[in-house]
């Protein structure tokens, strides 16, 4: 436990660094822009960067042609492993995906890890006899009122990090 200020919330010194594991038994792939949700992908057992790449192949570039992206599509994504793979880059690559740069180790900052809580609330309203039913169901229900702030904080956030110079943000 650490003990701390209202002013050192976020002071290097006065904060302990976790790993953050999820709780859940249901690993899924899902994509979003400013104007909502797209595919979700239900994953079974251990992903491997091949098993990403094909994830991708089939979801990535119809959830963009879905949602209007168009060539404006720039992609974001952690720097786990297995999306930085080398096949995972090759089909970048050969596809002409311009992917945002991304600090290492700062899950806390992306975008869809605040939308996987906010499925996670919504999941928790319900005792379902189909989870992945539910939760495609849930997915499809959150709003672009919700990805749009998403969305638009991300400068906020990368400034954030850079500010803090790679230390916990309010994030």
């Amino acid at each position: 436990m650490v003990w701390r200020s209202l002013k050192e919330e976020f002071n290097p010194a006065c904060t302990v660094p976790t790993v953050r594991h999820g709780g859940g038994n249901v690993k899924v792939w899902g994509c979003f822009a400013w104007n909502g949700v797209e595919n979700l992908a239900f994953i079974d057992g251990n992903m491997t960067g091949e098993m990403y790449k094909d994830i991708l192949e089939k979801n990535l570039l119809q959830s963009a042609k879905n949602l209007n992206l168009g060539n404006q599509m720039v992609f974001q994504q952690d720097n786990d492993p297995k999306h930085t793979s080398h096949v995972v880059n090759n089909s970048f690559r050969k596809k002409g995906i311009e992917r945002l740069f991304w600090p290492p180790f700062s899950p806390d900052m992306n975008p869809i890890e605040h939308l996987w809580d906010e499925l996670e609330r919504r999941m928790k309203k319900h005792q379902p006899k189909n989870q992945d039913q539910t939760l495609q169901a849930e997915w499809e229900g959150i709003g672009s009122d919700v990805t749009k702030k998403l969305v638009e904080s991300v400068p906020s956030r990368l400034y954030e990090c850079y500010r803090m110079k790679g230390y916990p943000t309010k994030y």
